[in-house]
This record gives C-alpha cells, structure tokens and sequence, in this order.
C-alpha cells in the first residue's frame, strides 16, 4: 500500500521533535494534534505542487497508489470522471489554498491538544491521509494556474508577515519561493522512493488522461 500522505506526514512530525512522551512517569508516545493538523495541511498543498508543477512525479504516485488495478482493463481508475464530478465542488470555492479547498482532517477535534502516535498508524487515518493526498495531486493536475497563482500570493503574504512571525519567536528563516518549494517538494518525495520504494512507470490510460486535461508529460 502507498503511504505517501502518512511518510510525509511522520517525516515532518519528526524533524518538528515529535513524538515525544507523555510524561516523565509515563513513556507512552504521544503527537501535538494542531502541529499534525498543520502538517497535514502542508501535505495536501505538496501533492497539490506535485500535482500542478511536476505532472509526470505526481502521475507516478497516482500509478503506485493503485499498483493493484489492471489500468488496460474495464475497470481501471478514472481520474478523468473524479476530476469532472469535483470541477463544481472546487470552483465553487472561494478559498484559493489548496488544504482549504480539499479539506483536512481536523485530528484536533476528534483526539483533543494530544494523541497517542501509535493510533496515526489506525487504517482509518492512514486510508484518509493517503485518500486526502491523492485528491490534492488530482486539483494540482486539474488547476496548474489557479495553484501558481495561489503559491505566488500566498508568498508576498508570507513574506511581508515573516519579521512579525520572528518577533513572536517562530523558527522561520526565511519563505521559499516557487521554485524553491517546487526543490524541496521533488526532495521528499526521492526520499521515499530512497527509503520505501521506487515508483513505477506511468500507465498509459493514466497518461492518456493526463494529456486529456491539456498536461503536457515530458519524459
């Protein structure tokens, strides 16, 4: 099974220190839920960059997402008919983030300020985080510009914001630029093919609709 949504997710919980214990009498690991709904929002605005920028990566984990299918058969996936049918959900949107659009999980919720990490790992979250990232690379694939045109507003923001955020003693140096994300993006997903497994070629249905939405797939 892929898990890009959940190595991305625990990739970054980690080198944000987490998990940590929940106490000094008690070894049970535990996460900080508003930190893990952030990274999850992080996760769907990468697949979405994959999505929009680096078609070709982002079909490959479409591909090995559904490794199992017969993509020459009756039954292979259809992105096309996804992409169609959430077309009116998406443009009725007035938010322009892609977490905001998509929608995260909110584990802050449902767990409270903490979580043990071991029920990250329960079926239910993971198929919901892998679920959650396949539909970014998909609104990536479908809206390359509206993405862009997101990223590049969202960055003059950021960085009109960023001595404020240092003031206040958040650790960010600096707001990576579009290509600079796009860099650190491709980064964490050769990490996991480095760490879980490589991805493999792309179907040609799934090529076939990729060219459909008007991608162009260079080899």
């Amino acid at each position: 099974m892929a898990i890009f949504g959940f190595y991305f997710v625990t990739t970054l919980l980690k080198q944000a220190g987490w998990p940590k214990r929940r106490s000094v009498f008690n070894s049970e690991a535990i996460i900080n839920t508003l930190i893990t709904d952030s990274i999850i929002n992080q996760m769907i605005d990468w697949s979405a960059a994959l999505g929009a920028c680096r078609p070709k990566r982002a079909l490959q984990m479409i591909a090995y997402m559904h490794k199992d299918k017969d993509w020459g058969g009756e039954n292979a996936p259809r992105i096309l008919d996804f992409i169609n049918k959430a077309k009116d959900v998406w443009s009725s949107q007035d938010k322009t983030a892609p977490h905001d659009i998509i929608g995260p999980l909110n584990l802050s919720k449902h767990f409270g300020e903490t979580m043990r990490s071991k029920d990250l790992k329960d079926k239910r979250i993971s198929t919901a985080l892998e679920g959650i990232c396949q539909t970014g690379l998909l609104w990536g694939l479908a809206n390359p510009d509206r993405f862009k045109s997101w990223y590049e507003s969202d960055y003059e923001k950021s960085k009109e914001n960023l001595p404020m955020m240092q003031e206040s003693g958040l650790k960010v140096d600096s707001i990576p630029n579009l290509s600079e994300f796009l860099k650190e993006s491709e980064e964490i997903l050769n990490g996991y093919e480095k760490k879980i497994s490589p991805l493999p070629e792309i179907p040609p249905k799934l090529l076939a609709d990729a060219r459909a939405l008007g991608r162009e797939i260079n080899d």
